[in-house]
């Protein structure tokens, strides 16, 4: 009876937590309710390995609780990272169609709960055109993400490239508690820990920014330079 009741409960957790994600979010009752059935949780520890680049999988993801980081490893063993997930965000979804493979290294950036949902589960479903549609809709935002990545990286400045990690990891308010280090943040914005300081400092001159340990205060004027209004 106690199995039994604990059983039905991760149901009920897994199922709030597909319901509300970005993906699934709006996703037909029955279909919610059979995904929650066929999923599985899974708990890392503050710099775990969910995955690594080459690694075989048949397993994407949906972040519950904490932080993500994605990267790749090029040569001379420099980390390009690709994306910070954030709680509700599907990733490693590739490994449904592309390859056998994770393209990527998944490592938790804080204690972490991620919900694992199996590749021959997922393809059942999309024989059904709904689910079908909802997925599609999810591929064609991904690469729209990724250009917009590969924009940002070319054309914004670390400055910029910062306050639009922060506007979008936290939101856009004047006080924000970090969950993940320093390091990961420079890593997120495509930069080195040295430089973020200096970026840091130079705020902080100008009374845009404090940094204090996990706590980080943006003046409204920073937010406002770049505004989603004016973003180019």
């Amino acid at each position: 009876m106690h199995t039994d009741t604990h059983i039905a409960a991760q149901e009920k957790h897994i199922h709030t937590l597909i319901s509300n994600s970005f993906l699934f979010n709006g996703l037909a009752e029955d279909h919610v309710r059979r995904l929650a059935k066929v999923s599985h949780v899974r708990a890392l520890k503050k710099r775990e390995a969910l995955f690594l680049e080459g690694q075989a999988g048949s397993t994407f993801y949906l972040l519950s609780v904490g932080c993500i980081q994605l990267f790749k490893v090029a040569e001379g063993g420099r980390r390009i990272t690709l994306r910070t997930i954030k709680p509700g965000e599907v990733f490693a979804e590739v490994i449904l169609f592309e390859r056998d493979t994770y393209p990527v290294t998944a490592v938790a950036l804080n204690d972490v709960e991620v919900i694992g949902i199996q590749r021959r589960n997922v393809m059942a479903l999309l024989n059904q055109e709904a689910f079908r549609n909802t997925f599609i809709a999810m591929l064609m935002q991904r690469q729209r993400y990724l250009a917009d990545r590969v924009h940002e990286l070319t054309f914004y400045d670390v400055e910029e490239r910062l306050v639009r990690f922060l506007r979008e990891q936290y939101g856009q308010q004047k006080r924000i508690y970090l969950t993940v280090s320093k390091k990961d943040i420079a890593a997120s914005v495509g930069t080195t820990p040295e430089t973020l300081s200096r970026l840091i400092t130079r705020l902080t001159e100008e009374k845009l920014l404090t940094w204090r340990g996990k706590t980080v205060c943006v003046a409204r004027a920073l937010w406002k330079r770049y505004s989603e209004e004016g973003a180019s």
